[in-house]
């Protein structure tokens, strides 16, 4: 028996060790990796090699190839998210040799030229010079201007301009023009990168750049970049499930004096991600913030007038045009300061961190935290709004059950202008920076009958004008809301 035994545990260490070394070595190599081809530079698209293609199954009607020109079965085929162009499986490849992309840089001191793809035009186009439904016909018939998204008719296309103005949103456009690139070699490969912005001379010029994270949602950060990427240069919508905000935020420095617009679509962690690397690189001037909202709460989105969730059918012009018309209001931006307590005479690290939304400690800060782990668990696999409310729906459900922070009044400290508060018996406690919490409800006029103070907010939609957030401490600040006179009282946190 014991020699068995022994033979079993030498068995058992000639398996382990060697398995673990083979693993190690394995992260150890993927970090390598990472750190040679991990750059805080935009990387560009080659459009002169192919064209940048998604499944045809995210459009929303049957379409035909550019190529051999006949209809594609809906859901099979691939097309253009940049251009336009469609083609089904086996035209491809030559759809790459022979259509041209949407070019994102040129060199050419001319003016710029339509950039016409034929077919497959929106429901209810209309032609620019006579006024007359387009694209209506059966068949690749039609052509439309990738760049100001005008469409016409094919006899009507000789008596229109060959000069393009870039359409009616041009002043969100970045042209390609004013886009100059390098090639850069890292360790591993070459590739394009954003060297400087120039400036096309364009009154009233205030270029966007949308940032969203593709993995987000029920697929929803995929088909936004997508539909931007259709009306802008390319270059001008970053995903950021491949780079970080950090390097999206480039396009701020390089525009020099040139107000920039950054449009979020994301819930309140993305947009608070964004103004955090704003925050870092003490961009001047700072951008302003706008709001796709496509998290779960949107309590940001809800107060500035985006609105409280993304809907599948919106309308990206739309989009543009509200933020043409948004009006700059500001926001605080407080500093919390987290100092735990000394254990065993071992001084811990105190933690820095902003808020913006709002501050809470009790039985929703540990719903909260409960959500963040399952979504950062491998498991799960689907995500969307509906199964995100879901897991709130049963943490919450659970701590009502358990009450595991009652008597909470018992357990804590407030001071509020250096005097200890006598607290009645509570489960949370939240400091609002906003007035909205938990998805859209409005604590403060809860309170108004208590004798709470009150501050009005404005209405319309927002930007969030980010070199006029101001900075607080949260020992000694003044309470205030966007764009509105401070409350009389001041709060003290410790």
């Amino acid at each position: 028996m014991w020699p068995l035994l022994f033979f079993w545990d030498a068995g058992l260490m000639n398996v382990f060790l060697p398995t673990l070394t083979v693993i190690l070595i394995f992260i150890f190599t993927i970090n390598i990796i990472k750190h040679l081809t991990s750059d805080l530079h935009i990387p560009i698209r080659d459009t002169s090699k192919q064209h940048n293609w998604h499944h045809a199954k995210l459009l929303s009607k049957p379409c035909y190839c550019n190529v051999c020109e006949a209809l594609m079965v809906t859901g099979e085929g691939a097309y253009c998210d940049c251009c336009g162009v469609c083609a089904d499986r086996g035209c491809i490849k030559p759809a790459d040799q022979k259509i041209k992309c949407k070019v994102i840089s040129s060199s050419d001191k001319d003016p710029m030229k339509h950039h016409w793809v034929k077919g497959n035009l929106p429901l209810g186009a209309c032609c620019y010079i006579c006024v007359e439904d387009c694209g209506s016909e059966y068949g690749l018939v039609d052509w439309m201007c990738c760049w100001c998204q005008r469409t016409v008719h094919s006899q009507c296309h000789i008596h229109i301009d060959e000069v393009c103005d870039f359409g009616p949103y041009r002043n969100q456009m970045i042209p390609p023009s004013c886009v100059i690139l390098t090639k850069k070699r890292n360790s591993i490969r070459k590739k394009l990168q954003l060297r400087a912005v120039k400036s096309p001379g364009w009154k009233n010029w205030t270029p966007i750049i949308v940032l969203a994270n593709r993995k987000s949602g029920n697929n929803d950060g995929d088909i936004i970049l997508s539909l931007f990427r259709r009306l802008l240069n390319p270059a001008q919508v970053v995903d950021l499930a491949d780079h970080s905000p950090e390097a999206a935020l480039e396009w701020c420095s390089l525009l020099g004096e040139v107000r920039t617009t950054v449009l979020v679509a994301g819930g309140d962690g993305t947009v608070g991600w964004v103004l955090n690397a704003v925050n870092k690189l003490q961009l001047k001037p700072g951008p302003a913030v706008a709001i796709l909202p496509i998290g779960t709460g949107n309590d940001l989105s809800r107060v500035l007038g985006w609105g409280k969730e993304y809907h599948p059918d919106f309308d990206p012009v739309s989009v543009l045009e509200q933020v043409q018309n948004a009006q700059l209001v500001h926001l605080d931006r407080w500093n919390i300061e987290v100092r735990p307590y000394r254990h065993l005479g071992i001084y811990l690290p105190v933690r820095n961190m902003f808020m913006y939304n709002y501050l809470s400690v009790g039985v929703d800060a540990q719903v909260t935290l409960d959500f963040h782990r399952a979504r950062e668990s491998p498991f799960y696999i689907i995500s969307s709004r509906l199964i995100n409310k879901m897991l709130y729906l049963t943490y919450g459900t659970q701590q009502v059950m358990e009450r595991e922070f009652r008597d909470l009044d018992q357990r804590l400290e407030l001071y509020l202008d250096g005097v200890r508060a006598e607290l009645p018996s509570i489960e949370s406690i939240v400091v609002l920076n906003i007035p909205s919490w938990g998805a859209g409800v409005d604590l403060w006029n809860m309170g108004a009958a208590s004798g709470w103070t009150l501050a009005a907010t404005q209405s319309g939609t927002g930007l969030l004008c980010s070199d006029q957030i101001k900075g607080y401490d949260a020992s000694s600040s003044r309470w205030r809301t966007m764009g509105t006179a401070p409350c009389r009282s001041e709060y003290n946190i410790s």
